[in-house]
């Protein structure tokens, strides 16, 4: 209830729904959760669990893709995940930070955060950006070395993670057809995938491409695999 009238304090923030989610297992989605997502730019996770809240964030991100969306024009205004995912737990432990922004999460807070706060960081989710509270930000630096995805998807929210993955080895300055062997992938599709990169980094070629990726530390200090 109280996030709910903070909300509602917010003329820019329109409260969609609020929902518990019920337990699940993979490859099953309640349908009522797949139509909130669809319809949100910003979904506020809860939970005392960081194991469950994990669970919570990759369920509403990693096939967030695939989840329908309520009508044709919305889908092709969304060219990545449909929600961006904010989380507010009483756990500021590193290992429970760590966790949830690998699953996917692109902001955490302490509960106990003002209300102001909170909508604050609504708000930079909301606009692209990421959002960590006081007290969670300090420990997530001392855990960087446990987040080998964290520059990519900070930095460029709105690739899916096979994008990340293209953009990863496009730093390195690998070139199609060996990027194909590697991700086990059809050239044709390696070459759409870049082509939607392009359109998401709003870069006019590779090399561009490359120094965007290059100036958040993308493939700087990575060493190239031999296939």
């Amino acid at each position: 209830m109280g996030v709910r009238a903070a909300a509602e304090s917010d003329s820019a923030i329109a409260v969609v729904a609020e929902q518990g989610l019920p337990e699940w297992r993979p490859g099953r989605k309640p349908p009522a959760l797949a139509e909130l997502v669809a319809q949100s730019d910003v979904v506020l996770v809860g939970g005392p669990s960081p194991a469950r809240l994990a669970r919570t964030v990759r369920l509403l991100t990693s096939d967030a893709q695939r989840l329908p969306a309520l009508d044709a024009q919305q889908a092709r205004q969304r060219a990545g995940p449909v929600a961006r995912v904010l989380v507010a737990s009483g756990d500021g432990n590193t290992a429970a930070v760590v966790s949830v922004v690998r699953s996917g999460a692109m902001g955490y807070v302490m509960k106990s955060v003002s209300a102001r706060t909170l909508l604050r960081s609504v708000h930079l989710l909301a606009e692209g950006g990421a959002a960590f509270g006081a007290g969670v930000a300090e420990g997530l630096r001392g855990g960087l070395g446990m987040l080998p995805q964290l520059p990519s998807r900070l930095a460029f929210p709105t690739l899916t993670e096979r994008e990340r993955d293209i953009l990863e080895l496009l730093a390195l300055g690998w070139e199609n057809k060996r990027i194909a062997r590697r991700l086990v992938l059809a050239e044709k599709t390696v070459r759409n995938h870049i082509t939607g990169l392009f359109r998401k980094l709003e870069v006019p070629d590779r090399n561009a491409a490359m120094m965007r990726a290059r100036a958040v530390g993308i493939g700087v200090e990575q060493k190239a695999a031999e296939v």
